[in-house]
């Protein structure tokens, strides 16, 4: 009998983060999300709950919530994101705040969820933390401005790999991913994907990850090389 796999996904009220909720559920997943103020229309497949990623004791709350329903979590991917900054506004005309709500949403965020998923992490015979990541992100093929935003991805970018080191003997994988260019809030109209289209590679993809492709940067379809550091 084939186990039906378990995923947690953040961010889930709109965009990537619920297409991909809506694909796990209709591909049998146990799939639980999060929204952090507007729930999503109600679908009786998703688990969801109230979370905004930023707020430790909001995660705590949710995490023990869904520890009460299921013993072990097979996937846990970090969506939730934000993009606060015009995106071709020039470093004098950045604000602080954009800064503060994009390593607050994408790093702080990323460590209190992951923290505070470990444990049912840690109970699964395949466990994968998949954060979604950007080609704003790279280092070595920086183009654009997005300062704040390609500056938190590149820091999730760094935790990725440095908790990839030190949780591969346990057998944890844990990989950036990106979705690609997104019809999104943040994508905008003149992107390439549908975000239904994204979240139909993204979880072929999810259900494939396995401990070889744990510290790696890979494209929605699991491609490593089409995005670097």
């Amino acid at each position: 009998m084939q186990t039906v796999p378990s995923i947690l996904i953040t961010g889930a009220n709109r965009g990537i983060g619920r297409e991909l909720a809506l694909c796990c559920a209709k591909n049998n997943w146990s799939t639980h999300a999060t929204f952090r103020t507007s729930p999503p229309a109600t679908s009786s497949e998703i688990d969801y709950f109230q979370m905004d990623v930023t707020l430790e004791n909001q995660v705590c709350d949710a995490m023990a919530a869904l520890k009460e329903k299921m013993g072990h979590l097979d996937v846990l991917v970090h969506n939730a994101g934000v993009f606060p900054e015009p995106t071709d506004a020039p470093f004098d005309a950045l604000k602080p705040e954009w800064w503060e709500q994009t390593y607050q949403t994408h790093v702080l965020g990323a460590f209190y969820v992951i923290k505070a998923a470990l444990p049912l992490l840690r109970k699964s015979t395949s466990p994968r933390i998949v954060n979604l990541s950007s080609g704003a992100s790279s280092i070595t093929q920086r183009s654009g401005r997005r300062y704040a935003y390609g500056a938190s991805k590149a820091a999730l970018n760094h935790l990725t790999r440095g908790l990839a080191q030190e949780w591969e003997h346990e057998g944890i994988c844990v990989v950036a991913l990106s979705p690609g260019w997104v019809k999104t809030d943040m994508g905008g109209s003149k992107a390439e994907l549908e975000p239904s289209q994204a979240a139909s590679d993204l979880e072929r993809t999810l259900r494939q990850l396995n401990i070889s492709h744990s510290g790696k940067f890979l494209d929605r379809f699991g491609k490593e090389g089409v995005y670097h550091w």
